[in-house]
């Protein structure tokens, strides 16, 4: 904080493994980016001071079910604030990207678990690890790939002991909508007026700019026949729409 009241640094981030450290951080205020680990066995998991626990595999043996909501939170009040995320971890230091080592028992490919970085609430940019030339290109190769090659729901839903199911992934298997509603971004803005009981300004001024909000669901059900788990998309519209104002 000296360094940055003396002009010699402009911004000051945290690095951490740990959600209740950092959730700690970005509300003291002093903070304006996070490197945080994110993928979709380690948001599964608890605080814990000791971070061999997030790739210790006996923790991933007994059924999981959605996200350790201080991660949830944590995402979510960085994105309320403007704290922005830089993601490390993203393919849990290349264990999920095989199944012999992926703690959910199933691999993933690089895009899908670069998709589910970037769609999480505050994600800016994922710090791809790499240890050849050929690994690199392989996560560069996101910026070209199609939908369905960065889709992730689907390996999601059929992962064994680890269930999402009534949880918005933002994957927006939901898609498309007969009214051209963005379900997921308009459940993403209901999700964080929700955390905080109230809607936040931010929120409200960025589900405003939205072409189509959620009082224009006509309840008609195709999205929630398309959702991989089984999210009470219609609901979550009508709440949407009392709590955002339209």
């Amino acid at each position: 904080m000296e360094l940055k009241k003396a002009g010699a640094i402009r911004h000051i981030g945290l690095s951490s493994h740990n959600p209740h450290v950092a959730l700690e951080a970005v509300k003291s205020g002093y903070i304006e980016v996070l490197m945080f680990s994110v993928n979709p066995c380690y948001d599964l998991q608890p605080a814990n001071e000791d971070v061999e626990e997030l790739w210790n595999g006996a923790n991933y043996r007994e059924k999981l079910v959605n996200m350790d909501p201080e991660r949830q939170n944590l995402y979510e009040t960085c994105q309320r604030l403007g704290v922005g995320i830089t993601v490390m971890k993203a393919f849990g230091g290349g264990d999920l990207l095989d199944a012999s080592l992926s703690p959910a028992g199933k691999a993933l490919t690089a895009n899908q678990c670069l998709h589910y970085a970037l769609t999480r609430p505050a994600v800016a940019t994922v710090l791809a690890g790499a240890h050849t030339a050929a690994q690199l290109k392989e996560s560069i190769a996101y910026e070209e790939a199609s939908e369905e090659e960065k889709d992730y729901a689907l390996a999601f839903a059929s992962f064994p002991n680890i269930s999402w199911k009534g949880h918005c992934m933002y994957c927006s298997h939901c898609a498309p909508c007969p009214k051209q509603i963005d379900v997921a971004s308009v459940t993403k803005f209901l999700n964080l007026a929700k955390a905080q009981g109230e809607v936040p300004e931010t929120v409200r001024e960025h589900y405003a700019v939205l072409p189509h909000h959620a009082g224009e669901c006509i309840q008609c059900g195709a999205c929630e026949s398309r959702c991989p788990f089984e999210v009470s998309v219609m609901e979550n519209m009508k709440a949407a729409k009392q709590m955002l104002g339209l």
